[in-house]
């Protein structure tokens, strides 16, 4: 399932420049928090880090990317 996603985000996004590899995580139910890692040299060291970073659901083979103004779904959102 983690490639399936990774390839549909990259439908979605462009991959990064030094693009290093993907980690996907199940958050809870069909949320999943991807994160896109990179390397970069800096001072002689190649150092890892996280470029971007999504929270996304996943069902029906369809990937959708939650913007990050409304990343908590509308039942944990607080009521004002």
């Amino acid at each position: 399932m983690d490639f399936e996603i990774e390839r549909l985000l990259f439908q979605q996004i462009d991959k990064p420049k030094n693009y290093l590899m993907t980690k996907i995580i199940n958050v809870f139910h069909d949320y999943y928090r991807i994160n896109v890692y990179t390397e970069i040299e800096e001072d002689g060291l190649i150092k890892r880090k996280i470029s971007q970073s999504y929270l996304a659901t996943f069902t029906n083979n369809v990937l959708n990317i939650i913007p990050e103004n409304d990343k908590k779904p509308d039942d944990l959102k607080k009521k004002r």
